[in-house]
Parts: structure tokens; sequence; C-alpha cells
């Protein structure tokens, strides 16, 4: 199979589960569906743009081979083990912290040379989560020995 057939397989599958999933929440009660539609409504929307941009490719299209199965493998391993990283850190040393760690470090490893876009991103996302789950929404996030 062609790497377009596989993508167009793909793409159109993807649309098609995701119009399933915003039919079916439909089906909820109404004081429980708001947050399932949205999701929903944008999977359907993010879905039909790949359909588009497959729709779009040339027809020789090719799949590129990137040399060895490390060399395919090492981006997303690295993500999984700073995933996994960050995980362990929200136990043992909070949330917050992590999160500052965690955000700082992956901007550091995939891009972002200056200190200031990094620390305004993260302080933007942190003080956002703080404003929505702990202040309106009374969620306590994990914490851990620093704070």
């Amino acid at each position: 199979m062609k790497n377009k057939t596989k993508e167009l397989f793909f793409a159109v599958s993807i649309s098609m589960i995701s119009l399933l999933l915003l039919v079916t929440s439909f089906t909820y009660p109404r004081e429980s569906s708001d947050f399932p539609r949205f999701l929903c409504g944008l999977m359907v929307v993010f879905s039909l743009s790949i359909l588009v941009k497959t729709l779009r490719l040339p027809a020789g299209t090719k799949e590129i081979d990137t040399g060895n199965i490390w060399g395919r493998l090492k981006v997303p391993a690295i993500v999984f083990s700073v995933t996994i990283a960050y995980i362990v850190g929200i136990m043992y040393i909070g949330y917050f912290v992590s999160s500052v760690i965690f955000f700082i470090g992956s901007m550091s490893v995939f891009g972002r040379e200056k200190l200031m876009p990094k620390a305004i991103a993260t302080a933007g996302f942190l003080i956002v989560v703080y404003a929505l789950f702990v202040s309106f929404l009374g969620i306590r996030l994990p914490q851990g020995l620093l704070f």
C-alpha cells in the first residue's frame, strides 16, 4: 500500500470515528454534554483538516526512509522518557515545580534558545492552570516535598 493510500485510510477512519463520537455526544444529558460535544467538535475539525491535507498530496508521494530504527525512534523515546520523569516528579516534588522543570526543559531540548520566552510561556500556562483548577474549580493539585 502506498503512503498516500495509508494516510487517506487513516484520515477517513479518524474522521468517521470523530463524527460517530460527536453524534453519540448528543445522546448525553444536556447538563453533562457540553464538554464532550466541544471536544468531539474539535476532533471533527482537526480530522477533516487532516483529510483535506491528505487529499491535496501529490499522487506519487512516497514514504521517506529515515535510516535505522534508532533514527526513527530517538525523538519519541526522548519524549516518552521525559514525560515519565515528569509524572514521577509530580508525585515527589509537586505539580508546579515539576511543570516548570518539564516545560522549560522540553522547550530547551526542542528548540527555544532564550530563557525569557520559555519562562513567560511556562508562567502563563501555570497561572491559567492555577486560576482554572485551583481557584475556580477548587481542585487540589498534587503537592510534593517542595510545593
